[in-house]
């Protein structure tokens, strides 16, 4: 990820259930503001608040369509996270290996 702001906002915004969830929706596809209201079963207030959370970490964007507002997801970030989380995957997955040769070679002595 280009900087650690960004990734904590990213992060941040995923660390909520209910943003999770909304995110989880738009993955099927742009949804109202309203849509998702009805499918957290929270108020539209409420909804906007976690959006701007979202946006604030660029991983939703929003479009107007008449006097509609949809969010998007904004699949660059979702690379990015990948690719971080893909980084950590491949670090661990190594420092796993380590620890099952070290105590391999313990059980030997």
């Amino acid at each position: 990820m280009e900087n650690e702001e960004k990734l904590d906002a990213v992060f941040y915004a995923l660390s909520d259930s209910r943003r999770r969830l909304l995110l989880e929706e738009l993955a099927a596809g742009p949804r109202s503001v309203n849509q998702l209201a009805v499918v957290a079963g929270m108020k539209i207030s409420a909804t906007s608040k976690h959006i701007a959370v979202l946006e604030a970490g660029e991983l939703v964007v929003k479009t107007r369509q008449g006097r509609e507002v949809l969010c998007h997801l904004n699949y660059d970030v979702w690379c990015e996270v990948a690719g971080y989380v893909a980084m950590h995957t491949k670090f661990w997955s190594g420092r796993l290996d380590e620890l099952a040769a070290h105590l391999k070679s313990a059980r030997q002595t």
